[in-house]
C-alpha cells in the first residue's frame, strides 16, 4: 500500500503525475492502483495532466497499475464501459533512475481506446534526498561559464568530476558565488546521512560553518572587494568541488543500500579529515577577508543615502494582480525568454537587438496584469531590475519625475556596484538630486559601470499613458531606450495604451525597440474562456447555482461580447458576485448594445451602475465627481468624500459597497475610494457618456474647491495641534503627526494641500457663492492659520506656489488680486524659513515684521495683542521688487521670463544661466554651468519646465527648468559660435541660428538633428524665431535680409526681405503672426507684412547706435528695443511712434528685452553684467541691485569635501561659497594689491593659498577667512600657479619670472634655492602622486621635471611643443605626464624616461588652457571650446 512516512529509506521514488496523450478530449477518467489500493487522480483543468493528491512513494517491490475508463454504472447496469489497463514495472524505473540520476523519470506505453490512439506516461521523480542528488548538468555548466574567470584548472576538473556523478544545485542565484549552491546542497546530504552514520557529523559541521558567509554577505564582499576575496574563492571552489565529489561516492554506495548503519571505512575517515581541516582553514579565511557586518553596514549607509537623495516611491508588483494560472502562457514565455535572453541572444518574436519592449493595447486588455505576472516570473529567476506602476489617480505614481529615480534605486538594490557607484557620485556631488536622475545617475553612470551582472535585468514600467503629460512620456521614453541602447544587459518593458503621444515618442527611435499590441495575442480568446469559466464556477457556488452555471453556451457569449477585454469579465463578475439575482444581472449585461470591444465596456458599466443606484443618480453624480477630481491628488475615505461633495457619510458608503464592480476601498490609502479601472473614469467623463450618468469635471471642480475653502474657514485656527511651547522646533515634538491626524481630519489636511488646485479649474467668473467663500477665508488671521496648517504638516513650500496660482486664476477670470493675497505671499516668501522650522514662529518671527501699511498688518494686529514689538526700522510697506540683478561676472548676453512670470532666465558671457524669482530678485539655486564659453541665448520651453541655452563653444544645451540639472547631452553640429536659440510652439522642436550661416532643426525630446541644415544666408545669422503657430521659422542676418522658411521641409519661402542698410541682429513675430520686426545695425527698426514679405511703414528711428534686441509685448500692441545707446525703447506698434522717454539706467550696451507674459514688466540684460526690471505702463525702474565680485573672476576650486567654493578675482579679492546653497560665506578676503590669478585648497580643506600679479603668494585660514601670517614674497614677476603637495606640507608655485619656489606651508618660509631652468614664463606647475616629483611648462615650449626634494632637475627638458605650454598633469599612477599646448596638440610623456608617448594628440583649437586625466587614468580631458576625451591607449 502507499505511504508517505517521514521515513524516507523505506522509498525511492515518488509517481506524481500521469500524462495522457490521445485525440479524446473528454468521456473518460484515469486511476491509479498501488499495491490493490485505488488511488483518485485529478485532472488538471483542459490539459492532459492527471495528479493524485499528494505524491505517492514508490519502492522497488510496489506493484504500480494505470488505468483508463469511460462509461458509467446505473442501478448495478454499465453503459459504455470500457477500460484498459497498465502494469509499471517499478524496478525497472528505479534502474534507469540510479543509472541516470535525473530528477524526474518516465514510463509509457501505447494502446487503443475507444478506438482511438492513446499514449500514457507515468512521471516519478526522486525523493527528497535524492533530490537534493539529482543532476546539475544544466546549471553547473552555466556556472562554470559564469564563473570561468576565477575557476582553476583543478576546480574545472573537478567540476566535471561532479558533473559525472550528478551532484546538485540549489536554485542557484547566479549573484551569490557557486560554490555556495553546491555547499548548500552537499551540507543538507551530510545532515540526512550524519543521523545514520556518526563519522561524517564533524564534516557537516564544518561545512555548517562556511554557510554563515553564503549568499549576500559573500555576494557583497566579492561585489566590492573581488581582488582580496579571489584566491580564498578559487581555494573554496576546489574544496567545495572536492566534499561534493565525495559526498556523492559516499551517498551512492551506502543510501541505496537500504543500510541501517553505515561503515565508514578507514580510507573515508582519511577523507573526511583531510577535508574537515581544509574547510576549518579556509573558515579562518574567510573570518579575516569578510566582515559581515563591516558590509551590511555599508550597504545599509549606502542605501539609506539613495532613499534620502532620491526618493523613490513604493511601487511594486502583486501576486494577485498577475494573470490566472494558465492564461497568457505562450505570450508571458515569448517575453521572459526575450528578457532573460543572453547578450547577443536570439529570441522567437522579438529581434535580439532590441532591449525595449513596448506592449500595448486597448483598456482592459489585460496590459497590467501582464506586467504583474512578467515581474512575478523575472523575480523567481533573479533577473529583476526594478518596477514602476503608474496611476493617474495617485500623485506620486503619476509624477513622471518619480519613474526614474525609483527605477535608479530598485536597479542599485539588485546590482551592488551600480549602488556603490551612484553613493559615491552623491557623496561627491551634493548638487545631484532625483530629478539628475534621467541623466547623471542613468545613462551616464550606467554607461561608465565597469562590472556588469552576470545575467540581463529587467525593468519594467506599467501603464506610462497614466503618467504626467505628453512631454514628461516623452522624456521618459527617450531616456530608457537611449540607456537600453548603451548597456547591453539592460532590458526594458514599458506597456501602455496607443496614445498618440507615447506612439510619436517610440517613433523617434524607430528601429530601436520591439512592439506587440496585445489585441494579437492568438490565445487570448481561449485565455477568456478560461479566465470567465473559472471565475463564473465561485459566482456559482456563492450564489448556490448548478456547478455548470451558467451553460457553455453563455460563457462563450460573455467572451464574444468582451472583444479580447478582461476587464469585460472582471467587471461582469464584480456585477454577478454583488447581487441577489445572478441569473437577472447577467441577462440584462448581454442584452445591451454592440458596437467595438470599448463601446460594449462602457455599455456595461452603464448597466452595472443602473442596476444598483435607482434614482439616486444626482447622489451617484455628486460622489463620483469628488471622487473623480479628488483622486487626481490622493483617494479620499467615505466621511472625507462625504465632507467635500455635501452628501450624508452614509449615502456615499452606500454607493460605494453598492458600485463594487467599478469602484474599491484601498487599504493602503486608508480605505480611499478608487476607480477599479481608469476606463471607468473616462466613461464617466466622456463625450458620449448617457447624460444621466456624465460627471461634469468643472462642475465637480468648483464645488470642491468651495467645499475645502470652507472646510478650512470653519476648520483652522490659531495653534490648531495645542502645541505647549514656541520653544520647540516641529522636528522636537515627537508626536506632532499624530498631533495633526487628531486635530485635523483628513478632508481639512486634503483642502489646505489642494483649495487651489480645484479653484484654478473654475471658468465662471462670477461664480457669487465662490468668490464669496474666497474672500471669507482670505481674510486675516485665517491665511495666517493656513500657514500655520501647513506648518505643522511639514507643506510650507506648498504655500507659495499655491498664493501664486490663485492671483494668475483671478486675472484669467479679469478680476483683481485681493491685497490680502498679494501681502500672504510676500509674507510667506519672507519668512518661509522660520514657518517651516516651527509653527509658533508663523505669528513671533513673521507677524512683528509685517510693514505697518499692509492690510495683513491691520486685520492681524487687532487679532493678535502681544507681538513683538520693533522699535526702529519697522517697515511702512513691502517695498518694490529689484530693478537690477546682480549676479554675473560678465556681461549678460540674453533674458528670457518662464511662461508663469514666477522666473527670469540670463545667459552671459561668464558661461553660466542664472534663475532668478521675479517677484523677489533672488537668485534661484545655483548658476547652470556646462558651457565652455560664452552664452548667447536662453529660452524656456513653452510648458516652462525646460531651458535651452546656445553658446560660443559650438553646443545647445537642455536644462530642466525646476532643478536646473543638465538633460542629456549637448546639442552639437554647428561648426561656429550659436547666437539664437528658440522652441516651437508645442515644444517639440528647438531652433538654432549660427555664425556658420545655418539654421538647424532639432527634436526637443531626443537632441537628434533633424534634417539637413537650413541654408541660404550669406552672413551670420543673428537671430531665429518660430511663427506663433509654428508653420514658419525666420532669420536675420549679416547679409542684411530677413529670410522665411518652411519649419516642415526647411525649404525657403519667397525672397529674402531686403531693406535694412546694415547687419540685422533681431528678428521675431508678432503674436498674432501677421507681423515680423527687425532690428538693425542702420540704427532702425522695421516692421514687415509676415504675408507678403513687403515692408508695413516708415523705419522706427530714435536709438542712437546699432539696435541688438526688439519684442513685442503680449498683446502686439507695443514694441520694444535695446540698443548699444544703453537704452531701451518703446514703440507704439501700430504707429510706430515713440511711446515715452526711453529706459536708461544701464551703464553698457544692451544684448536683450523681454516682456513678462502678463505684459507688465519688462526685463533687459546688458554688458554691465546686471539684469534691470522695468514699470512696462511708466518706464520706471522697479527696485534695487543685487552684489557680487566687480570684475572678470580668474579662478576657482572646490574644497576636498566639496562644501565651499573659491574664487580668485581681477578685482583683487577671493570669495568663498556655499557649493550647496551659492550664499557667500563670510567677507571676500581681501590683502593682494593686484588681479589674482590662481586660488587652491590645501588637501585638508584647512587652508587656501593664492597668487596674484602683485608676485605675492598668501595662505588664508578657510574657516575664518583671515589670512595666515605673512605673504609669501620671492617671485619678480606675476604668478601664474601655486599648488600643494600630496601631504599638503610643501607649496609650489610658478611665475612669469621663469622660476619655481617651494614653500613650507606651515612657516611661509621659501625652501632652498628657486627651480631655474626655463628659458621664459611658467604657466602650470604639478606635484606627482606621490609627492616626489615637480613639473612645470612654459612659454618656452618645454616640460622640465624636478626631484620635489632637492629641487634639482631631473633628466632632459622635455621638447615636441612649437608653441607655449599652459597646462601639465600627471596621470593618477604617476606613469605619464600630459601637456597641452598653443600649437593645438596635447602630448603624452613617459614620466620616467620623459619620451613622447605615441603622437601629439591634435584637432584643436590654439588655446588649450587645460589638459587632465580621469581618474582612473583612463582618459584625457581637454578642455577649449569644446570638452574632448581621448583614450591614451589608443
Amino acid at each position: 500500500m502507499a505511504s508517505n512516512t517521514e521515513d524516507e529509506d523505506k522509498g525511492l521514488l515518488y509517481l506524481h503525475r500521469i500524462t495522457v496523450e490521445t485525440p479524446i478530449n473528454s468521456g473518460y477518467r484515469v486511476k491509479l492502483k498501488i499495491d490493490g489500493s485505488d488511488i483518485q487522480l485529478t485532472r488538471s483543468g483542459q490539459t492532459s495532466v492527471w495528479t493524485p493528491p499528494k505524491s505517492l512513494e514508490v519502492s522497488d517491490s510496489s506493484k504500480v497499475q494505470a488505468m483508463l475508463k469511460a462509461g458509467h454504472t446505473v442501478a448495478g447496469i454499465s453503459f459504455r464501459k470500457e477500460e484498459i489497463v497498465i502494469d509499471i514495472d517499478v524496478k525497472d524505473v528505479i534502474q534507469r533512475f540510479l543509472v541516470a540520476m535525473k530528477a524526474e523519470v518516465s514510463v509509457s506505453d501505447q494502446t487503443t481506446f475507444r478506438q482511438q490512439p492513446v499514449t500514457i506516461i507515468v512521471f516519478f521523480r526522486s525523493p527528497p534526498t535524492s533530490e537534493s542528488v539529482r543532476s546539475i548538468i544544466q546549471n553547473l555548466q552555466e556556472v562554470m561559464g559564469e564563473f570561468r574567470h576565477i575557476m582553476g584548472e583543478s576546480t574545472q576538473k573537478n567540476v566535471e568530476t561532479v558533473i559525472k556523478y550528478g551532484v546538485v544545485f540549489s536554485e542557484l542565484d547566479p549573484r551569490s558565488k557557486a560554490a555556495f549552491s553546491v555547499l548548500t546542497v552537499t551540507f543538507e546530504l551530510l545532515k540526512q546521512q550524519k543521523g545514520r552514520d556518526q563519522m561524517v557529523s564533524d564534516l557537516a559541521r564544518q561545512l555548517k560553518r562556511i554557510l554563515p558567509f553564503a549568499k549576500e554577505a559573500l555576494k557583497e564582499a566579492v561585489e566590492e572587494n573581488g581582488d582580496i576575496l579571489r584566491k580564498a574563492i578559487g581555494r573554496l571552489y576546489v574544496l567545495t568541488m572536492d566534499v561534493a565529489e565525495f559526498s556523492c561516492n559516499y551517498v551512492k554506495r551506502n543510501r541505496f543500500k537500504r543500510l541501517a548503519k553505515a561503515m565508514v571505512s578507514d580510507q573515508d575517515q582519511e577523507k573526511i579529515n583531510d577535508l574537515t581541516s581544509g574547510l576549518s582553514g579556509l573558515v579562518e579565511d574567510f573570518d579575516r577577508a569578510v566582515n559581515v557586518e563591516m558590509l551590511k553596514a555599508i550597504r545599509s549607509m549606502d542605501e539609506k543615502m539613495l532613499l534620502d537623495r532620491l526618493q523613490p516611491i513604493q511601487s511594486v508588483y502583486r501576486l494577485d494582480r498577475g494573470c490566472m494560472e494558465g492564461t497568457r502562457v505562450s505570450l508571458l514565455e515569448e517575453i521572459v525568454q526575450w528578457a532573460i535572453r543572453p547578450t547577443g541572444g536570439t529570441t522567437s518574436g522579438a529581434s535580439s537587438s532590441h532591449n525595449v519592449y513596448w506592449l500595448y493595447g486597448i483598456p482592459g486588455i489585460g496590459k497590467t496584469a501582464m506586467s504583474h505576472s512578467i515581474c512575478a516570473r523575472l523575480h523567481e529567476k533573479g533577473r529583476l531590475g526594478g518596477t514602476f506602476f503608474c496611476r493617474r489617480d495617485d500623485p506620486d505614481l503619476s509624477d513622471p519625475k518619480s519613474v526614474l529615480p525609483t527605477l535608479i534605486f530598485n536597479l542599485a538594490e539588485t546590482w551592488g556596484p551600480y549602488r556603490k557607484l551612484i553613493a559615491d557620485k552623491l557623496r561627491k556631488d551634493s548638487k545631484l538630486t532625483r530629478h539628475s536622475a534621467d541623466d547623471q545617475l542613468f545613462s551616464r553612470l550606467l554607461d561608465t559601470l565597469q562590472s556588469q551582472p552576470p545575467h540581463p535585468l529587467l525593468l519594467v514600467i506599467d501603464a506610462l499613458d497614466e503618467c504626467g503629460d505628453s512631454l514628461g512620456r516623452s522624456s521618459i521614453i527617450a531616456s530608457l531606450i537611449t540607456v537600453a541602447c548603451r548597456v547591453s544587459w539592460l532590458r526594458i518593458i514599458v506597456t501602455s495604451r496607443q496614445d498618440s503621444d507615447i506612439e510619436t515618442s517610440f517613433g523617434r527611435f524607430d528601429g530601436r525597440y520591439f512592439a506587440k499590441d496585445l489585441a494579437n495575442d492568438d490565445q487570448a480568446h481561449d485565455d477568456i474562456y478560461l479566465y470567465a469559466r473559472s471565475k463564473l464556477s465561485s459566482v456559482a457556488s456563492q450564489c448556490g447555482l448548478s456547478k455548470d452555471w451558467p451553460g457553455d453556451r453563455k460563457v462563450k457569449e460573455i467572451v464574444e461580447r468582451s472583444g479580447g477585454l478582461f476587464i469585460f469579465v472582471e467587471t461582469l463578475l464584480q456585477l454577478l458576485e454583488g447581487g441577489l439575482n445572478a441569473d437577472r444581472y447577467l441577462t440584462q449585461a448581454l442584452s445591451v448594445g454592440s458596437g467595438s470591444a470599448l463601446e460594449r465596456l462602457y455599455n456595461l458599466y452603464a448597466t452595472a451602475i443602473r442596476s444598483r443606484i435607482g434614482q439616486d443618480k444626482e447622489e451617484f453624480r455628486s460622489a463620483m465627481g469628488t471622487i473623480i477630481v479628488v483622486g487626481q491628488y490622493r483617494p479620499l475615505s467615505d466621511e472625507s468624500v462625504a465632507q467635500l461633495s455635501g452628501l450624508p457619510a452614509n449615502i456615499v458608503s452606500t454607493l460605494v459597497n453598492k458600485l463594487g464592480s467599478i469602484l474599491y476601498r484601498d487599504a493602503r490609502t486608508r480605505g480611499g475610494i478608487r476607480a477599479r479601472h481608469l476606463s471607468v473614469i473616462d466613461f464617466l467623463t466622456g463625450s458620449d457618456t448617457p447624460e444621466d450618468l456624465a460627471v461634469d469635471i468643472k462642475q465637480a471642480h468648483r464645488d470642491v474647491g468651495v467645499a475645502c475653502l470652507k472646510a478650512m474657514t470653519l476648520g483652522l485656527r490659531f495653534n490648531i495641534c495645542g502645541i505647549e511651547s514656541s520653544f520647540l522646533a516641529n522636528r522636537d515634538i515627537v508626536d506632532l503627526q499624530s498631533r495633526v491626524d487628531e486635530s485635523m481630519s483628513e478632508a481639512l489636511q486634503y483642502s489646505c494641500l489642494h483649495w487651489s488646485d480645484h479653484l484654478s479649474r473654475v471658468q465662471e467668473s462670477e461664480d457669487g457663492e465662490l468668490m464669496a467663500a474666497l474672500d471669507t477665508f482670505t481674510k486675516a488671521p485665517r491665511l495666517l492659520y493656513w500657514m500655520e496648517a501647513l506648518s505643522v504638516m511639514g507643506k510650507v513650500g506648498v504655500g507659495d506656489s499655491v498664493l501664486r496660482q490663485i492671483p494668475l486664476w483671478l486675472k484669467c477670470l479679469e478680476r483683481s488680486t485681493d491685497e490680502h493675497i498679494e501681502d500672504a505671499l510676500k509674507f510667506i516668501l519672507i519668512f518661509q524659513e522660520a514657518i517651516k522650522t516651527s509653527a509658533s514662529h508663523t505669528y513671533i518671527s513673521g507677524l512683528g515684521f509685517i510693514p505697518r501699511d499692509t492690510d495683513l498688518w491691520r486685520h492681524s494686529s487687532s487679532v493678535f495683542k502681544n507681538l513683538l514689538v520693533v522699535e526702529k526700522g519697522q517697515k511702512k510697506s513691502w517695498g518694490s521688487r529689484p530693478s537690477k540683478l546682480r549676479g554675473h561676472v560678465d556681461g549678460v548676453s540674453s533674458v528670457a521670463c518662464s511662461p508663469d512670470e514666477h522666473r527670469i532666465i540670463s545667459g552671459s558671457y561668464d558661461r553660466t544661466i542664472r534663475i532668478w524669482d521675479a517677484e523677489t530678485g533672488a537668485a534661484v539655486g545655483e548658476p547652470l554651468e556646462g558651457h565652455t564659453d560664452s552664452i548667447f541665448s536662453v529660452a524656456y520651453s513653452p510648458d516652462g519646465r525646460r531651458i535651452i541655452s546656445g553658446s560660443d563653444d559650438r553646443t545647445i544645451r537642455i536644462w530642466d527648468a525646476e532643478t536646473g540639472a543638465a538633460v542629456g547631452e549637448p546639442l552639437e553640429g554647428h561648426t561656429s559660435w550659436i547666437n539664437s536659440v528658440a522652441y516651437s510652439p508645442d515644444g517639440h522642436r528647438i531652433i538654432s541660428g549660427s555664425h556658420d550661416r545655418t539654421i538647424r532643426i532639432w527634436d526637443a525630446e531626443t537632441g537628434a538633428a533633424i534634417g539637413e541644415p537650413l541654408k541660404g544666408h550669406t552672413g551670420w545669422i543673428h537671430s531665429v524665431a518660430y511663427s506663433p503657430d509654428g508653420r514658419r521659422i525666420i532669420s536675420c542676418s549679416d547679409d542684411r535680409t530677413i529670410r522665411v522658411w518652411d519649419a516642415e521641409t526647411g525649404a525657403a519661402i519667397g525672397e529674402p526681405l531686403k531693406g535694412h542698410t546694415s547687419s540685422i541682429h533681431t528678428v521675431t513675430n508678432s503674436p498674432d503672426g501677421c507681423r515680423i520686426i527687425s532690428g538693425s545695425y542702420d540704427r532702425t527698426i522695421r516692421i514687415w507684412d509676415a504675408e507678403t514679405g513687403a515692408a508695413v511703414g516708415e523705419p522706427l528711428e530714435g536709438h542712437t547706435s546699432s539696435i541688438r534686441t526688439v519684442a513685442y509685448s503680449p498683446y502686439g500692441h507695443r514694441i520694444i528695443s535695446g540698443s548699444y545707446d544703453m537704452t531701451i525703447r518703446i514703440w507704439d506698434a501700430e504707429t510706430g511712434a515713440a511711446v515715452g522717454e526711453p529706459l536708461e539706467g544701464h551703464t553698457s550696451s544692451i544684448h536683450s528685452v523681454a516682456y513678462s507674459p502678463d505684459g507688465r514688466r519688462i526685463i533687459s540684460c546688458s554688458d554691465d553684467r546686471t539684469i534691470r526690471v522695468w514699470d512696462a505702463e511708466t518706464g520706471a525702474a522697479i527696485g534695487e541691485p543685487l552684489g557680487g565680485h566687480t570684475d572678470s573672476i580668474f579662478s576657482v576650486a572646490y574644497s576636498p569635501d566639496g562644501r565651499r567654493i573659491i574664487s580668485g578675482s581681477y578685482d583683487r579679492t577671493i570669495r568663498i561659497w556655499d557649493a550647496e546653497t551659492g550664499a557667500a560665506v563670510g567677507k571676500p578676503l581681501e590683502a593682494h594689491t593686484s588681479s589674482i590669478r590662481t586660488v587652491a585648497y590645501s588637501p585638508d580643506g584647512r587652508r587656501v593659498i593664492s597668487g596674484s600679479a602683485d608676485r605675492t603668494i598668501r595662505i588664508w585660514d578657510a574657516e575664518t577667512g583671515v589670512a595666515v601670517g605673512e605673504p609669501l614674497e620671492g617671485h619678480t614677476n606675476w604668478i601664474n600657479s601655486v599648488v600643494y603637495s600630496p601631504d599638503g606640507r610643501r607649496i609650489i608655485s610658478g611665475s612669469y619670472d621663469m622660476t619655481i619656489r617651494i614653500w613650507d606651508a606651515e612657516t611661509g618660509a621659501a625652501v632652498g634655492e628657486p627651480l631655474e631652468g626655463h628659458t621664459d614664463s611658467i604657466f602650470s606647475v604639478a606635484y606627482s602622486p606621490d609627492g616626489h616629483r615637480i613639473i612645470s611648462g612654459s612659454d618656452d615650449r618645454t616640460i622640465r621635471i624636478w626631484d620635489a626634494e632637492t629641487g634639482a632637475a631631473v633628466g632632459e627638458p622635455l621638447e615636441g611643443h612649437t608653441d607655449s605650454i599652459f597646462s601639465v598633469a600627471y596621470s593618477p599612477d604617476g606613469h605619464r605626464i600630459i601637456s597641452g599646448s598653443h600649437d593645438m596638440t596635447i602630448r603624452i610623456w613617459n614620466a620616467e624616461t620623459g619620451a613622447a608617448v605615441e603622437e601629439p594628440l591634435g584637432g584643436h583649437v590654439p588655446d588649450i588652457p587645460n589638459v587632465v586625466y580621469s581618474p582612473g587614468g583612463h582618459y584625457i580631458g581637454v578642455i577649449e571650446g569644446t570638452i574632448k576625451i581621448w583614450d591614451p591607449a589608443k
